[in-house]
């Protein structure tokens, strides 16, 4: 443990004062005594100056909108719902030492707070509640913005904070990071505003913040495990070589085969491979893997069969486990031939991948292939998991703009201050944290193909007049340039909400929402399609029951009741969602409703219920009788009431 972080811990009161007159001279003069405060700490102050932060604001200053909390909340769900189930543990602890306890999304912003009563109320004079971003830009130094930078726990006390109101409080924060990828999740943040905090205590919370994260870190790797069982093998020994990448493609780890490799040891960037990195965004994209692609690798004649599996939570995609076997070495002609059949395969017409034959599916598909060869702008209207992406996929495809790129962007899950630069771009040195070389805007990437703005309902106001003048000049100019590039691009446009609502409501610009709805598509909810419901199911049985070691699953008429009887809040991602569960449920081959989550089961249970009750009244209590009447052995009978806690009084 760092020598000062040590002294802040056993002699709090000594430290404050240290620090509290480092951080007068730093205000003051610009420098502080360098042996008075923690490299991380001094890094931090020059950053929070750098960003314009003012030392003397008294509150946060970034709160979102209760609109974009909602949609954090909901993108955070099961974030949220790993951290929920085990905060009660806490409580003794929170209450005890005056804390509160908060859990921020990857951005810095709290999703939620528990604690003792008089210290939320403290923070929340400070705009320290839900919705509150904790970053440097925001709030000056303090442990979240200081993890949220370096993706390692922090603790900030007292004094060492970039802004004064906040030298009455410590925070000891730890970063929730993806299993395979180390990608941020989010944080764990535990804060306090008791000076006279004793050593023993404050060692406590630094441990629970490291508890508690690693609960969650564990529950998401279960998570992974559970949706992606090949990767339990990947990581043992096995014959083909493994690259993990992160979501901006950067190798991060290897197992033994590839770093054993005498080339594929040497490869530090995916670029080595001709195609590997369109290959990657078509998984991205799609979420779907990919198998049995033929590699080359640049400057070399060796060949690879390659395939990817997509890493992702929370519908965040984190990264992706590429498998690499080695292949006898192709002639030139044998070569082309494999990059034209990849091609091929990557632009098939993905209508036909899509599943559905009701009434109102068939509507709206017919109009999806109509719109695909009219090169106007879609918006495609619908609930959340309803397929707007796959969609807007399968139109991309089946248009004259298959062959250039398809891009796309969740306006509700980039941060508003990243979003300008996400859409257009911006120069080298445009703004602190760019890039040496400057980097392409979305529209730009999608140049003569077709960019999706998925969630455009949830696009910040002020964003909004960017787009539309995007749209309106078909042109884009790069943050910290004066020279515009033109656009040749396609829009789709997806939401979930009623965008005319949202202008009645003044959330967003009416002009824009004309410029979108050219063609308009609304995407029917699962429950009002029940009837494909069976052909989803066996779709998702046929492309998932491999991971889970199945071969031939078959399901029971009570199954397939219990599908089409539920309504399906979570539409079709729900769907998916269950039927993974069932099939890591199985231990045979025969999926049945005791293997669905219990909110599918609830009605036929009572009507199980009801029958038993009804044989046991016919036959006078004589449950022998009973189960005859019912077809079953006596041996389910009994098993069957003590499910129901029936008895035969």
């Amino acid at each position: 443990m760092n020598q000062l972080l040590k002294k802040a811990i056993l002699e709090p009161y000594e430290f404050n004062l240290s620090a509290k007159t480092a951080w007068k001279q730093y205000q003051e003069i610009g420098i502080h005594s360098d042996d008075s405060i923690r490299l991380e700490i001094s890094e931090s102050w020059k950053n929070s100056k750098k960003l314009g932060v003012n030392p003397f604001q008294t509150k946060i200053q970034e709160i979102i909108p209760h609109h974009d909390l909602d949609n954090r909340l909901r993108q955070n769900e099961q974030l949220l719902s790993y951290a929920t189930t085990r905060i009660s543990h806490y409580f003794d602890l929170l209450h005890e030492t005056q804390t509160m306890l908060s859990i921020t999304d990857r951005q810095g912003t709290i999703l939620q707070s528990w604690g003792d009563k008089q210290t939320l109320k403290r923070a929340e004079r400070l705009n320290i509640f839900a919705g509150g971003t904790w970053s440097e830009k925001s709030a000056g130094t303090n442990a979240v913005g200081v993890t949220l930078k370096t993706k390692q726990s922090a603790q900030v006390l007292f004094s060492e904070h970039f802004c004064e109101k906040n030298h009455d409080w410590y925070c000891v924060a730890t970063p929730i990071t993806a299993p395979f990828t180390k990608e941020l999740l989010g944080i764990v943040n535990i804060a306090g505003s008791n000076p006279k905090v004793h050593p023993h205590t404050f060692k406590l919370i630094i441990a629970e913040t490291h508890n508690l994260s690693n609960l969650i870190i564990g529950q998401v790797y279960e998570n992974a495990i559970r949706e992606n069982l090949f990767l339990t093998a990947a990581m043992e020994e096995i014959e083909e070589a493994i690259l993990v990448i992160d979501s901006n493609k950067n190798i991060i780890e290897r197992n033994k085969t590839a770093l054993f490799d005498p080339i594929l040891s040497k490869v530090s960037q995916i670029q080595s491979f001709n195609g590997l990195d369109e290959l990657l965004n078509h998984s991205m994209l799609s979420g779907k893997k990919i198998l049995n692609e033929v590699l080359k690798m640049q400057h070399t004649k060796q060949t690879y069969n390659c395939s990817i599996h997509p890493i992702s939570f929370q519908d965040m995609y984190l990264g992706a486990v590429i498998f690499l076997k080695q292949t006898r070495t192709l002639s030139k002609h044998q070569n082309k031939q494999i990059i034209e059949n990849t091609t091929q395969k990557m632009v098939t017409n993905s209508f036909q991948y899509i599943t559905g034959s009701s009434t109102a599916f068939s509507h709206v598909l017919k109009q999806a292939k109509k719109a695909a060869t009219i090169d106007a702008t879609i918006l495609l209207s619908g609930e959340t998991g309803t397929g707007k992406e796959v969609f807007a996929q399968a139109i991309h495809q089946a248009s004259d703009r298959r062959n250039k790129p398809f891009i796309a962007i969740n306006c509700g899950a980039v941060p508003q201050g990243l979003l300008e630069s996400e859409l257009s771009g911006y120069e080298a040195g445009a703004f602190t944290g760019a890039r040496a070389k400057g980097s392409p805007g979305k529209f730009e990437m999608a140049q003569g193909g077709t960019i999706f703005l998925d969630e455009i309902g949830d696009m910040p106001l002020d964003l909004q007049v960017h787009l539309l003048r995007i749209l309106e000049e078909r042109e884009v100019t790069r943050i910290g340039s004066a020279k515009a590039i033109p656009i040749d691009v396609r829009i789709i446009a997806a939401t979930h909400r009623d965008l005319s609502r949202a202008v009645a409501d003044g959330l967003f610009r009416e002009d824009l929402l004309y410029r979108l709805k050219i063609i308009q598509l609304t995407i029917p909810s699962l429950r009002d399609r029940i009837a494909d419901v069976p052909a989803l199911t066996q779709r998702f049985i046929d492309e998932l029951s491999g991971q889970f070691g199945k071969q031939h699953v078959q399901l029971t008429s009570e199954t397939v009741k219990c599908l089409t009887d539920y309504h399906w809040p979570g539409n079709i991602r729900e769907l998916k969602n269950v039927i993974q569960q069932a099939l890591f449920n199985m231990e045979g081959e025969i999926l049945t409703p005791i293997h669905l989550p219990c909110e599918l089961t609830d009605n036929l249970q009572q009507t199980e219920k009801e029958q038993l009750l009804e044989a046991l009244q016919a036959e006078n209590r004589i449950v022998t009788h009973a189960a005859k009447r019912l077809g079953i052995s006596r041996a389910t009978m009994y098993r069957q009431m003590k499910k129901f806690n029936i008895t035969t009084r």
